[in-house]
């Protein structure tokens, strides 16, 4: 864009310079030229005067025509132009380009105009072609007082040349002219530039978003006002940019820590924006889904179908949906219609993943109702033998003590739920005390299998330990660490077969002891295994009741494990038994 203009710039005077000159030259051309001949008349007619007084005393008579004729000889020589001399009847008595004999054979010149005003005025001039000469000549005739005329001629080839010359030498001022112009131009045109550039300078500044050098002192014409007002307007501009971005790294950023997931649609129900929430909902970045439909690229229609609905009615929709993408979900969907200025509506809608929470109310439906059997079945028992007792079987010796040992029995039953349901409530709540200390497990394992011993003998159920004294030891609470070893023990010979087996092992992985639980029960079928550390879920929901339980052991034993920073995991056959593994971190 320099270049172009600085040329263009360049070339407008350069173009006014030479139109000056042009039309200059067209205008005084031709005046010039007739000054030329006037000047030149007029030195003509000053050597004829001169040569006519001289001749004037002593103009000869017709016999001494040779006198005149040497008289125009020398006269013609001395001037350089055509001498002739004519009398006053027109005969021509001598002519410095022509010899005696010519003279004789010459017309009579009474009737040449310059000779006729000459006699009439004293002085006569005329351009004409020469007959005698064959060439185009300029006369100048003066009257010789009672003699005659005399009259000097010049070629007019010698004043075109004159003229011509003239010309030239105009022409050479002319070039010279235009080359100052050019130089005079470039110097302007760089003085004019140069502000310009420093304009170019600024404006692609502001455009490639960089900051502005700090403004220098310039002149104070129309350029320099015109800087300060770009530099103001950009500093303006700048700070305006500054604010915007700071304005859209807060909105980015307050979207990116929302655990809700944000959509924005535009008109055409095309995808304007995703949340990092949104993204990590239906696996898809937001620039890779951007001015894409939603049904497209969130491959879910109930989702669309409730953007699309608030998109045509221009309201607020609120709605629960499921979704795969590729585990399930559940959403609650708050939709709401917006304006992004200038007539371009569009939809926002936010995703709050509920799974969770719909999955606590339904555990804490199940917990409730499962409390309330587990609480039920013994209440009812005792309140049914009491009944009995205070409706006479009191008196009874032979079935009143049996009574009494089966309410008992229930109200032992009773306290160990009540005691699992606080034991799970503090160690959900972390209201727990940890005791961490090294622990040699094979020594809290012999213990327990000692106390486990008849309950084994009675189901018929053989429990080996496969420990060795050498295992380094954990990392744990010696208490919470038995009741883990607890739990999972009872529970493996409580659901074994007659004449099944227990298996206690334990290995070594990197900086954790492994520690397994195995069965050779009934097995747990794979749709149950997620849900077997939930509280009261009972696999075999025909025969829970069969085995002695509160149903909270293994949530317990979840909880206990997580605190000790390890992590419990259960795998299964159906009709080969399980296996319950847990690690432990080293000491």
């Amino acid at each position: 864009m320099k270049s172009s203009f600085a040329g263009k710039l360049t070339a407008s005077y350069l173009f006014v310079a030479a139109v000056t000159l042009l039309f200059t030259g067209a205008f005084l051309a031709p005046r010039i030229q007739r000054a030329f001949l006037k000047a030149l008349e007029d030195s003509l007619a000053s050597q004829a005067s001169l040569i006519a007084r001289t001749l004037s005393a002593r103009m000869p008579a017709a016999s001494l025509r040779h006198s005149l004729q040497a008289q125009a000889l020398e006269f013609g020589r001395q001037t350089g132009c055509r001498v002739t001399i004519i009398r006053r009847d027109g005969v021509v008595v001598g002519d410095s380009q022509r010899t005696l004999a010519e003279l004789a054979r010459m017309d009579n010149h009474l009737r040449r105009p310059e000779i006729r005003e000459a006699l009439a005025a004293g002085r006569g001039h005329s351009q004409r072609h020469s007959a005698t000469l064959d060439e185009n000549m300029l006369y100048v005739a003066v009257a010789i007082p009672s003699s005659g005329v005399l009259r000097v001629a010049l070629p007019l080839t010698e004043v075109h040349r004159r003229i011509a010359a003239l010309r030239k030498n105009f022409a050479t001022a002319g070039g010279a002219a235009l080359l100052v112009a050019w130089a005079v131009a470039l110097f302007s045109v760089k003085l004019i530039t140069r502000p310009l550039e420093r304009l170019i300078r600024m404006t692609e500044a502001i455009g490639q978003g960089r900051s502005l050098p700090a403004p220098q002192a310039g002149p104070r014409d129309e350029f320099g006002r015109l800087a300060q007002t770009l530099a103001d307007m950009a500093a303006r501009v700048d700070e305006k940019v500054r604010e915007l971005s700071r304005e859209r790294t807060q909105l980015g950023a307050i979207l990116s820590a929302l655990i809700e997931g944000v959509i924005a649609l535009d008109h055409e129900g095309k995808i304007l924006f995703l949340n990092p929430a949104a993204e990590r909902l239906f696996g898809v970045r937001s620039q890779e889904a951007r001015a894409r439909p939603a049904l497209e690229t969130l491959r879910h229609s109930p989702l669309s179908e409730v953007l699309r609905r608030t998109l045509e009615t221009r309201q607020a929709v609120a709605q629960e949906i499921r979704v795969h993408c590729p585990d399930e979900h559940i959403l609650s969907v708050q939709t709401v219609p917006v304006n992004y200025g200038e007539d371009a509506p569009g939809v926002v809608a936010g995703l709050h993943d509920i799974t969770e929470l719909r999955k606590l109310e339904r555990m804490r439906r199940e917990f409730v109702a499962n409390a309330s059997h587990e609480l039920k079945t013994p209440l009812t028992s005792i309140k049914g033998y009491v009944e009995t007792l205070l409706d006479g079987a009191l008196e009874d010796p032979k079935n009143n003590r049996a009574f009494l040992e089966t309410i008992q029995e229930q109200t032992h039953r009773l306290m160990r739920l009540i005691e699992d349901l606080l034991d799970l409530s503090a160690i959900e709540d972390k209201r727990v005390e940890y005791r961490f200390e090294p622990v040699a497990l094979a020594e809290v394992a012999a213990k327990l299998l000692k106390g486990l011993a008849p309950m084994a003998k009675a189901k018929q159920v053989r429990i080996e330990s496969h420990l060795d004294a050498s295992l380094p030891r954990v990392r744990a609470d010696r208490e919470k660490l038995a009741q883990i070893l607890m739990n999972l023990l009872d529970n493996a010979v409580k659901f074994n077969r007659p004449s099944g087996r227990v298996d206690l092992r334990a290995s070594v992985e990197k900086e954790w002891l492994l520690i397994s639980v195995s069965d050779t029960g009934a097995g747990i079928a794979p749709e149950d295994l997620p849900r077997v550390f939930e509280r009261f879920y009972r696999v075999d929901k025909a025969h829970a009741h069969d085995v002695a339980g509160t149903g909270l052991g293994l949530s317990i034993v979840k909880h206990l494990v997580e605190a000790h920073g390890g992590a419990v995991e259960v795998r299964s056959v159906v009709g080969r038994g399980s296996t319950f593994e847990f690690t432990l971190p080293l000491a």
